[in-house]
């Protein structure tokens, strides 16, 4: 191939080629210019459609480990600190095994029975009132040398029967005995018997009651009947109970020695007011009786007060061992 054709056929294949490549004209390159804008911003919508779904789960996902902490809510304003919600039982308590927490006995409140405008039971010149005075100041004698000591009242005096625990309950007692002489139906021996709070079925405790509660002031027999159906449900029965065998046992086992035929009349459960609302163990013990001739003589002796002083006084002191016995054992 000559050289002037060489030339022309280059000449005529670069032509071509640039065809190829796109327009040449500077309209066509605009147009074309202009489509590839079109495309791009065409990729680029769809990217962030794409993006968007991850963009949101990110942002959600750091406003959430950014939360900040919702304030607590305000206390309410009340004396004493924070309000305490109401709590409701839906049925009566259920009777709590106080071993589990055995405590030493530090603190007695002993209660004379009667006094004042009520002498309890009398014959031949003695008073339940007086006797039961007499036999608390003995007792205290003998137990104040281990346990604080108080009585409800100190002279012969009216205390009313709800003030009797009250004087007990202020005073953080540990035990409450309430000293009382009996009165039992003719032709019946003089016997001994421990109470502590609780029902009765048989007439003749309930005659009892009557007679002790006849003092009681303010209460109706509802109110009786719903301070009772929670004390019975509650554990201290069952430490009242243990108190009041401890101190029927003792003084059964050391009167008898003086008059063989005292009566063991047990220990028993009756609805006595000045039980009522005792937060501690608390027993009413019929230390002997009036309608006993007998009795009556026994009981002019200083010595035989003395017997009854130092047989609760004895139980009493038993009742504190079997707690601290039992706190041994326990590890408490």
């Amino acid at each position: 191939m000559s050289g002037p054709d060489f030339k022309r056929d280059l000449i005529e294949a670069a032509v071509r080629d640039n065809e190829a490549a796109g327009p040449s004209s500077p309209g066509a390159r605009d147009e074309a210019d202009a489509g590839r804008v079109r495309r791009q911003r065409r990729a680029s919508r769809w990217s962030l459609l794409l993006l968007l779904p991850v963009a949101a789960a990110a942002a959600l996902g750091y406003l959430e480990l950014n939360r900040p902490e919702p304030p607590p809510p305000p206390e309410a304003e009340v004396v004493g600190g924070p309000e305490v919600p109401e709590i409701r039982f839906t049925g009566p308590p259920e009777a709590v095994d106080v071993s589990v927490f055995p405590l030493p006995v530090e603190r007695i409140v002993l209660d004379p029975g009667h006094g004042g405008s009520s002498p309890g039971t009398a014959a031949d010149g003695l008073t339940e009132k007086a006797l039961a005075l007499d036999i608390a100041y003995r007792l205290r004698n003998l137990l104040d040398d281990r346990f604080l000591v108080a009585m409800t009242r100190e002279a012969d005096m009216n205390v009313a029967l709800d003030r009797r625990t009250l004087i007990a309950n202020r005073a953080g007692a540990d035990v409450f005995v309430s000293i009382h002489v009996n009165w039992l139906p003719a032709n019946r021996a003089c016997g001994v018997e421990t109470y502590y709070l609780g029902p009765t079925d048989d007439p003749e405790l309930s005659a009892l009651a009557e007679r002790e509660n006849s003092e009681a002031q303010g209460y109706s027999l509802g109110d009786l009947r719903r301070f009772l159906d929670g004390v019975y449900a509650q554990a201290r029965q069952d430490d009242s109970r243990a108190l009041a065998t401890a101190i029927q046992e003792s003084l059964y086992g050391r009167l008898r020695s003086e008059n063989p035929d005292l009566q063991d009349r047990g220990v028993k459960s009756a609805p006595f007011v000045v039980l009522i609302g005792a937060e501690m163990p608390a027993i009413l013990a019929e230390v002997s009786c009036l309608s006993d001739a007998k009795e009556v003589e026994r009981l002019r002796d200083e010595n035989y007060l003395q017997s009854i002083a130092e047989a609760l006084d004895a139980g009493i002191q038993s009742y504190a061992e079997s707690l601290q016995a039992t706190a041994k054992l326990t590890g408490a």
